[in-house]
């Protein structure tokens, strides 16, 4: 976290915090955008949304003053602060209360001087000193100081530090703690611009909720790069995506529903004017051919192999273009006409059969012997843990019935990833005992493990059977084009690895899917996807998510609290009991 004074270009009178006019940048010779015309005023709230990949984080060093565009020219009003959020490597020498105590700036030195002189006046006065005392304090009232130490609290409780003692080591809490510290620092502070890169990593859903209220209410201006679509809904007044396709930025009004109902409403119009859809196909195509035809001849023609590896990166990035460019125009189309989207779940030999003859209630139940609805399918009884000697859970009893889906939530240290792998048979409990009387598959937060050299298609054809040309048209359906089915999975990126295998889970016949944050890496496009195939999935889930509009959209019916090591079951109305 880091607060910084911009270069100041603009006159005194001018109201915009930020303006930035024809910013362009490239990335290894490649064109991230160009054209960017930007005006940040005091009460706005812009996100910044996109795939990975796309310039983002640059973009948001640009209007920083953190980098140099290659053309344009950013600029700001006198004076203006401006908050940046970032992860940071703890300074083994620094405890958590030097960390907030930074985010306090002026106010804070103030503080620790007046401190200093009190402590050193003695009976006799000290004539310097009271002066400077005098001064100090007049300063400390015009920045409103007895307002820092509520601040801080406030803020302190909300993110969940407070079982964090001041003179603990930055080195001896965890990542999401550092995270949620610097957070808080930069909070406190309050200057005129937050600038927040994924600043709900490592939040609970109480501290997302905090959070969206926080800058709902926030009067400077806030620039936010996220993933998290009710915080977007909630805070921002417009949004700016880098759609990795236009040079140009795309502007929308409004939070994340109004974006992506304008968005929809756009390539709509595209394909209703084929014509002109076609023509700006061919433009992008004959541009990326373009684009890769020069980096072949560079390639082929010089020796140098730093040209020619950077030649090669050129090549990728194109082809990485064209993939995104086939990927938009079939979502266009799926827009259009639903019913030309590939299937997302698959229809088993066994509910095929059920459907021809006509009884959709056992085709239901047939599909992978799915059980009775009401049925009792998992039960955990007075289930207890310690990891490191410290208790995580403590006499848990819960029970999962045929048809539940269930969220699991509390917050960061809780225990919800823990109780999700005993559920799973990942890790034994030190007491109780768990019945499980159904299939079961885990979707885990990391998966490193399967970084091979195992095809995509042949990774899912041996977790799925299905013959090619099925299992094809299924890694069609979840946004894995013909040039991606026999690439080795080492190669995907953490989104990309973490669809796949959201497919095979979907498709693989287990049910019951345990679901440890399935969002995380996914944009709005495999977001989309996976929330449509989760919804037609008949089994149950249980499942960790602090994404609120992706726990709404798959229809869950119970709420598992964790808090203090037990459990408490809530059940939701949500939008599944609605249909039901």
């Amino acid at each position: 976290m880091t607060t910084t004074h911009l270069k100041t270009r603009t006159p005194a009178k001018t109201r915009a915090y930020l303006k930035a006019r024809g910013l362009s940048h490239h990335y290894d010779g490649e064109l991230l955008f160009s054209g960017v015309d930007f005006v940040l005023n005091p009460g706005e709230r812009v996100g910044l949304v996109g795939p990975n990949g796309v310039g983002k984080s640059t973009l948001l060093a640009l209007l920083t003053g953190r980098l140099e565009p290659v053309s344009g020219v950013v600029t700001a009003a006198p004076g203006t602060r401006i908050g940046w959020f970032e992860q940071q490597a703890p300074d083994p020498d620094a405890t958590v209360g030097d960390r907030l105590a930074e985010g306090l700036g002026e106010i804070g030195a103030l503080a620790d001087r007046l401190h200093e002189i009190e402590q050193a006046l003695t009976g006799q006065g000290d004539d310097v000193e009271l002066d400077e005392y005098g001064d100090l304090q007049e300063r400390w009232t015009a920045l409103r100081g007895w307002t820092a130490q509520s601040r801080q609290s406030r803020v302190r409780t909300e993110l969940g530090l407070d079982h964090l003692a001041d003179d603990t080591p930055l080195s001896q809490i965890s990542g999401g703690e550092q995270a949620r510290l610097t957070l808080a620092g930069l909070l406190q502070a309050e200057p005129d611009v937050l600038v927040l890169d994924e600043p709900t990593n490592h939040l609970d859903t109480q501290g997302i909720a905090w959070l969206g209220r926080y800058l709902a209410g926030f009067r400077g201006g806030v620039l936010m790069v996220t993933h998290d679509r009710a915080l977007l809904d909630d805070a921002v007044t417009r949004i700016i995506e880098l759609d990795g396709i236009h040079d140009e930025p795309q502007h929308y009004e409004g939070g994340y529903t109004a974006y992506h109902e304008e968005k929809a409403r756009r390539w709509q119009s595209l394909l209703l004017e084929y014509e002109a859809q076609e023509k700006y196909r061919e433009r992008l195509a004959a541009d990326i051919e373009a684009t890769k035809g020069h980096a072949t001849s560079v390639e082929l023609a010089t020796k140098d192999s730093t040209t020619r590896r950077y030649a090669k990166k050129v090549a990728k990035k194109a082809k990485a273009r064209e993939r995104r460019l086939e990927r938009q125009i079939q979502s266009a189309r799926w827009i259009a006409r639903p019913q030309t989207r590939p299937a997302l779940t698959l229809a088993f030999s066994d509910e095929a059969e059920a459907i021809e003859s006509g009884s959709a209630e056992t085709a239901a139940s047939q599909v992978s012997g799915m059980p009775e609805s009401g049925r009792v399918v998992l039960a955990a009884r007075e289930l207890g843990i310690k990891l490191g000697g410290r208790p995580i859970l403590d006499a848990v009893d819960v029970e999962v019935q045929a048809g539940q889906r269930i969220a699991v939530t509390g917050p960061n240290g809780a225990g919800k990833t823990t109780l999700l792998r005993i559920l799973a048979g990942e890790l034994a409990p030190d007491t109780g005992r768990l019945v499980v009387s159904t299939t079961l598959g885990i979707l885990p937060q990391t998966h490193d493990g399967l970084r091979t050299e195992t095809t995509v298609v042949e990774f899912l054809r041996s977790r799925v059977p299905l013959h090619l040309d099925d299992a094809e048209a299924l890694l069609d359906g979840y946004l894995f084009g013909p040039d991606q089915w026999n690439v080795p999975i080492s190669t995907l990126s953490a989104g990309e690895l973490r669809r796949l295998l959201l497919a095979v889970l979907v498709n693989s016949r287990q049910e019951i899917l345990v679901l440890d944050e399935p969002t995380n890496y996914l944009d709005f496009d495999a977001l989309d996807v996976v929330e449509e195939a989760l919804r037609a999935y008949k089994g149950m889930l249980i499942m960790v998510t602090h994404d609120r509009y992706f726990a709404d959209r798959v229809g869950l019916t119970h709420t598992w609290t964790l808090e203090h090591g037990t459990v408490r079951v809530d059940r939701q109305a949500g939008r599944r009991q609605a249909e039901n």
